[in-house]
């Protein structure tokens, strides 16, 4: 956490308004992010961070002299603590999977949906509370109670949805067996791990789908599915419709 009882955030865009716009709504949305710092390029951003070193990036893709993907990386290098939002255009979008292997915690399209932007900054929360946990108390997983480890199973499920991750990964990750660990996670969140890595991945692949730019076997990749075919299937068993006809619904109702 920054200096008081608040997230750090930094706004990385080079288009003024839009950068003055993000910021306002960050902090509407959740008391708990303020916003500590605004730059309009990549470069000027690093500086920024090595200087302050706040929570959470929000940044474009789009910027001269260094632009988004390249900050991204170079954060990564640097301190992977430190969390990153790409924020991105459609036409934008497709550059976005270059990002997966630097660690991005999400995506957000711009204009930005405030509902959309609620979500992401309550799992950044989530996110926090539960690595500080780990981080300030030198815990183990068999040292937690069994909501502290429900907390750090859908953590571990967030940052790694990309991933060809399953329940005994997981229930190796954290030395528990998939049976107990199965129990936990149903008492404090209601579902199995295995439908909570479904139903997060297509979360996000509801977000990555309403741009026109990326192909549908690109999105699948993006959220951990190697098999386009696999992925469809389980988005259709999900949402009621396949990932085309999914998107074609949605921009239907944003033309109308």
């Amino acid at each position: 956490m920054g200096e008081g009882k608040y997230y750090s955030v930094l706004v990385v865009e080079d288009e003024k308004l839009q950068a003055k716009n993000i910021a306002k709504n960050i902090e509407l949305v959740n008391s708990n992010f303020k916003v500590i710092g605004i730059e309009s390029n990549g470069e000027d951003a690093l500086n920024f961070i090595k200087q302050q070193t706040p929570n959470v990036i929000f940044t474009d893709i789009q910027m001269p002299v260094m632009n988004g993907i390249e900050l991204v990386k170079q954060i990564y290098q640097y301190n992977n603590y430190i969390k990153c939002i790409v924020l991105s255009g459609h036409d934008d979008f497709k550059y976005a999977k270059s990002a997966i292997d630097y660690g991005v915690f999400s995506y957000l399209l711009k204009p930005v949906n405030r509902d959309e932007l609620s979500n992401i900054l309550k799992r950044l929360e989530v996110n926090f509370i539960s690595l500080q946990d780990l981080l300030l108390t030198g815990q183990k997983a068999t040292d937690l109670n069994s909501e502290e480890i429900a907390i750090l199973i859908k953590k571990y499920i967030e940052q790694n949805y990309q991933k060809a991750i399953d329940l005994n990964m997981i229930a190796n990750h954290f030395s528990f067996s998939p049976s107990y660990l199965t129990k936990i996670f149903v008492k404090h969140v209601q579902i199995t791990p295995s439908k909570y890595i479904i139903h997060y991945r297509v979360s996000i692949a509801k977000q990555l789908l309403s741009g026109r730019s990326l192909s549908i076997n690109t999105v699948a990749n993006m959220v951990g599915y190697s098999d386009p075919f696999h992925f469809s299937k389980t988005f259709k068993q999900v949402t009621g419709f396949s990932p085309a006809k999914y998107r074609e619904k949605l921009n239907t109702s944003k033309n109308e």
